[in-house]
């Protein structure tokens, strides 16, 4: 018995010792093998840390988007539970009544709801509780905090003591940075800039168009255990964006709605629009037009009562609805398995319903047409303003000398049709054709061309084409104009030549106008001029960019003498300003259905006239007015722009005004030159 005893311990004893054996191999060789298996199955966490999206600045360098701080509100309910992370215990102080009571105090959360979520989540490290908190809620808090720091003396009062010992026992919260988009002018410069939505999503404007520029890219916080399971973190910091400098100028921007906005409030139309730029290098130096809307706030359901009476956006909000089911049913529909058959049948129902719904809009669409851009977005049919073009045309291919005379009897025989001009100007030259606006004139000198040239020149001077200006929602015009191919009859050249009966954007217009008088080249337009990252250093320049030449100098010259003369004794008069040569044309377009009641006009004009620095083109879409056929309220609007921005840009006065200039301007405006 004594034997067998004695070889069970020692069986016993040796399989003790082989297990000692394994576990110093394990420990020594393998060691750091388990205890990443171990600190794996710990409750990790990671966070985002929030990118500064990119600045838009003006041209002088005054911020017109800009970003605010918030606070997103994180609990670590498993530190917020753990007792033994008391430091006082006395008067109810522990970490868990310290750290809810000091929530209370300092944001306005549900206590009930608070206690609730940190219970649920007992063993969690991270949890998000409430975004965007504002700076004021969140430092009230930090400073809380601050006052653990502060030392118990005996002068210490019980409440100060309490407070002291609440704030050291605080645990398991801390906040996460982010950024909200801002504009610190709300409406200035609203179809300009775009806004942006969830996730820095840019929506029309630079937002937009530059919206990879603007974004960066998140940093990442990583939460673990080391060896004594104590929590770390490892950071990566994000890489913030871009900014963009624009070409806008602020002041001018303010201008040019500060006058729209009184136009639109004493007179008004469907749609007024300003468009400044320069014609050295097509820079836009302000874009506005009727209907701005808050850019902080670009879904407020009041800016569409600026378009849509209230039952028009009832309406389009109960059909909204209807709309989201049924493209709800239609993503349904797409996942099953359907016949041919059938899908050609649903194809089918479904055009007819497009067919019987096409004039209904939901609420987006309504949106959608408050915060397009018209001057890039809408095309008209610009009228006289085209008339320049055309005398380019023959002057550029020697068709005409500038000696030409025409004689005008207020109408001419085209074909069946017989087309008006807007009086019988009698014997007229070449230069008052464009001055005081001969329809006759440029008919005639469009039949002399031909329509291979004069088709050939109007593509030339961007009709038909993009600008490639840097914001999105650009009009394609490439159908809306014809050429020597598809021209319908000798009709169609013949209004073409006055600029009817074919569709531009004002964009087109301006960007191919400063060619006319900058001596002939073709800028492509645009609104920003340089990117910069976010320690201010340059990274890109936007420099001018020619695409190509229009006209010679010589010819350039001539135009700019003819429309000069324009505000001289034609058309524009009202556009002169005591002091400054000035240059320009008015348009008066009919509109369809050619009811002589319904015009879009408009006044493009520059200064100085002999080496155009500035040029603002106004455009009024019906006016309220008895007589919408009068280009003298463009002429009017463009000039009070004008007036204000000139001595912005530091253009100064060309030649000292006489008596008779300053009586003219006194009875245009109805004040005196100052």
């Amino acid at each position: 018995m004594r034997g067998n005893l004695f070889i069970i311990f020692m069986i016993i004893l040796c399989l003790f010792l082989l297990l000692v054996a394994r576990l110093i191999y394990w420990t020594v060789c393998d060691g750091e093998k388990f205890k990443t298996i171990v600190l794996g199955q710990q409750n990790h966490a990671s966070s985002d840390i929030a990118y500064e999206r990119g600045k838009i600045y003006d041209r002088n360098g005054n911020i017109l988007a800009a970003n605010a701080k918030v606070y997103t509100l994180v609990l670590e309910p498993k530190n917020i539970l753990d007792e033994t992370l008391d430091t006082y215990s006395e008067d109810d102080i522990g970490v868990y009544d310290a750290t809810v009571d000091a929530l209370m105090d300092c944001f306005d959360l549900d206590r009930n709801d608070l206690e609730k979520t940190i219970k649920k989540n007992k063993n969690s490290y991270y949890l998000v509780y409430k975004k965007d908190l504002d700076y004021d809620a969140v430092e009230k808090f930090k400073t809380f905090l601050k006052k653990g720091e502060e030392k118990i003396t005996e002068s210490t009062s019980p409440e100060v003591i309490r407070e002291i010992r609440q704030a050291r026992n605080i645990n398991g919260v801390f906040f996460e940075e982010s950024y909200k988009r801002v504009y610190p002018y709300n409406t200035l410069a609203c179809r300009v800039l775009g806004f942006t939505s969830s996730g820095n999503k840019g929506n029309w404007g630079i937002e937009q168009y530059y919206n990879d520029t603007l974004n960066g890219t998140d940093g990442r916080v990583y939460y673990y255990f080391n060896e004594e399971l104590t929590r770390e973190k490892s950071v990566k910091e994000a890489i913030n964006g871009n900014s963009v400098i624009s070409t806008i100028d602020m002041h001018i921007q303010q201008i040019i709605e500060e006058k729209l906005k009184a136009f639109d409030k004493s007179i008004g139309s469907n749609m007024t629009s300003i468009l400044v730029m320069d014609p050295r290098d097509g820079s836009v130096l302000g874009m506005a037009s009727s209907n701005p809307y808050d850019l902080n706030d670009p879904m407020n359901e009041q800016e569409l009562r600026k378009l849509y009476s209230q039952s028009e956006i009832d309406e389009m909000k109960e059909y909204t609805k209807e709309w989201e089911e049924e493209q709800k049913k239609k993503a349904e529909e797409s996942t099953s398995t359907e016949s041919e058959e059938k899908a050609e049948e649903a194809s089918t129902e479904d055009k007819e319903k497009e067919e019987e719904k096409e004039d209904k809009k939901t609420i987006y669409d309504g949106f959608y047409d408050l915060w397009r851009n018209a001057i890039i977005s809408d095309t008209k049919e610009p009228g006289s303003t085209y008339k320049p073009f055309t005398v380019a045309t023959g002057l550029e291919n020697g068709i005409l000398t500038g000696n030409e005379e025409y004689y005008c009897t207020g109408s001419m025989a085209v074909g069946k049709r017989n087309i008006g001009c807007s009086h019988v100007h009698g014997n007229i030259t070449l230069k008052d054709a464009i001055a005081k606006s001969c329809n006759v004139s440029m008919m005639n000198i469009a039949f002399n061309e031909g329509a291979d040239i004069f088709y050939q020149y109007q593509k030339l001077f961007g009709f038909g084409r993009k600008t490639g200006i840097d914001l999105p929602g650009e009009a394609e015009t490439s159908s809306l104009i014809y050429d020597a191919d598809t021209y319908e009859n000798s009709a169609t050249l013949a209004t073409n030549a006055f600029g009817q009966n074919f569709n531009c954007s004002m964009m087109q217009m301006a960007a191919g106008f400063c060619s006319l008088i900058n001596g002939g080249y073709y800028y492509q337009p645009r609104v920003v001029k340089q990117i910069q990252n976010d320690k201010g250093d340059v990274v890109e320049e936007k420099g001018k960019v020619l695409l190509r030449d229009t006209i010679s100098e010589e010819t350039s010259e001539t135009l700019r003498n003819y429309l000069a003369e324009t505000v001289m004794t034609g058309t524009g008069t009202k556009a002169m300003i005591p002091g400054y040569s000035i240059g320009g044309k008015t348009g008066t377009a009919e509109k369809y259905p050619r009811n002589k009641e319904d015009y879009y006009i408009s006044f493009i004009g520059f200064a100085p006239a002999k080496e155009p620095e500035v040029l603002i083109y106004v455009t009024i879409d019906e006016p309220n007015v008895d007589n919408q056929a009068n280009a003298g309220l463009a002429v009017n609007l463009q000039r009070e722009c004008m007036e204000e921005i000139l001595p912005i840009l530091g253009i100064e006065q060309d030649h000292e005004p006489d008596q008779a200039e300053l009586d003219a301007y006194e009875a245009i405006t109805g004040h005196k030159w100052e």
